[in-house]
């Protein structure tokens, strides 16, 4: 028999979160350097990731705009291939114009930028849990901040949607939109961003939904509740 759930507790970050392929590849390429790996390749790693990064900051890839990309990749690709076939390669001058570049890791560089990163990133995750951590219950999604509830919606007649609005947010860390709604759905009553690992916390949740599932008698209940109270003020 699974265990009950009686509360979901999660926390939301600022797009720093994504920095961490940065600030792990800095402390492990150190090490790889002195024992002699290859600092063209260690360069070329950390400036795709350096890149990738960047990108998760500062974009947001959707996923009809991943679909193009990766549908013009595979054109790319197939076309490349075909053309080669007849005696034309477009591969040879591209790789030769990246083999200019020629980029060289230099581990003082990298582990200076990791230490220097890891002192935000470290305050951003300890100021996380003090002001922006939610706790959903059987009654009652809360937000906390600086020890207070700045923010508490009934449990009944709700809507739980989850949203990926980047795929490079999903892909380094797992992260989406939660997206609370009334009980059509219609009305958005709060939207969580940067919610890391939100297969996960939406699983739990739904555990949580299970066990106080809203009956159409309930929400008509409810209705009927709200109209009362407005009569009366």
């Amino acid at each position: 028999m699974a265990h009950r759930v009686h509360e979901v507790v999660f926390y939301t970050y600022p797009k720093l979160l994504f920095a961490w392929p940065i600030i792990v590849l800095g402390i492990l390429f150190y090490p790889l350097a002195q024992l002699g790996v290859s600092l063209e390749i260690l360069g070329w790693i950390y400036t795709i990731t350096l890149v990738t990064v960047v990108l998760t900051m500062g974009i947001d890839v959707n996923r009809d705009v991943a679909v193009v990309w990766l549908i013009t990749l595979i054109a790319i690709f197939f076309g490349t291939a075909y053309f080669r076939t007849k005696g034309y390669d477009f591969v040879k001058p591209v790789a030769s114009f990246l083999a200019y570049f020629h980029p060289r890791y230099d581990p003082g560089m990298g582990l200076c930028t990791s230490v220097f990163l890891a002192v935000p990133y470290g305050f951003m995750l300890v100021w996380a849990r003090f002001n922006d951590k939610w706790r959903v219950t059987h009654n009652e999604f809360e937000h906390y901040s600086f020890g207070k509830v700045d923010k508490a919606l009934a449990r009944g007649a709700k809507t739980v949607r989850t949203a990926y609005p980047d795929l490079f947010e999903f892909l380094l860390a797992g992260a989406g939109e939660l997206i609370i709604a009334d009980s059509r759905g219609q009305q958005v009553l709060a939207k969580i961003e940067h919610v890391p690992l939100l297969p996960l916390v939406r699983r739990r949740l739904s555990r949580i939904l299970e066990y106080t599932a809203v009956t159409p008698a309930d929400i008509e209940a409810a209705e009927e509740g709200e109209g009362e109270e407005q009569e009366v003020l």
